[in-house]
């Protein structure tokens, strides 16, 4: 399988939770993931490049940073599983001539991907799998159309 680079389109909320659209290379069809209100706020306070956010360092700053102080570097960002509605991801970290790789919450790690400029990537398969409707989904509980537009006017 293959890994397909993405790209945070928008942070947003509807009615009850708060999520991250992600899109692949070119496309406009996006990939909704709901997450939690700390996380929507540590992606889209990168992604504004507010002062308020300079102010005080994050979790995620600090995870930056150790990585960073410790000779690592994040090297990528992988979404690499879709498992009853949960999407999981790794952080690929280049330390000592050798890549390991560290599970993470999906919004975890789009957050330090945006703090690092690390690429942001899905395999294929978890793609796949988020286009298929589950059992018991209804359709339009995420709006695209609503939330914050990253692209600007």
């Amino acid at each position: 399988m293959e890994e397909v680079p993405l790209r945070v389109w928008r942070v947003g909320r509807n009615s009850d939770s708060q999520y991250v659209l992600l899109l692949q290379g070119g496309s406009e069809e996006p990939l909704p993931m709901v997450i939690g209100p700390c996380e929507a706020m540590a992606i889209w306070s990168v992604l504004q490049e507010s002062e308020e956010s300079a102010r005080r360092p994050t979790t995620h700053d600090l995870l930056r940073d150790l990585i960073e102080r410790l000779g690592g570097q994040v090297v990528k960002v992988v979404i690499d599983d879709l498992w009853n509605g949960v999407y999981y991801a790794k952080l690929h970290i280049a330390v000592d001539g050798e890549t390991v790789s560290v599970d993470a919450r999906p919004s975890d790690a789009v957050a330090v991907a945006l703090r690092t400029d690390a690429p942001l990537f899905a395999m294929e398969a978890v793609l796949a799998a988020a286009g298929e409707p589950e059992e018991g989904d209804e359709p339009g509980e995420i709006d695209p159309s609503a939330g914050i537009d990253l692209d600007g006017p």
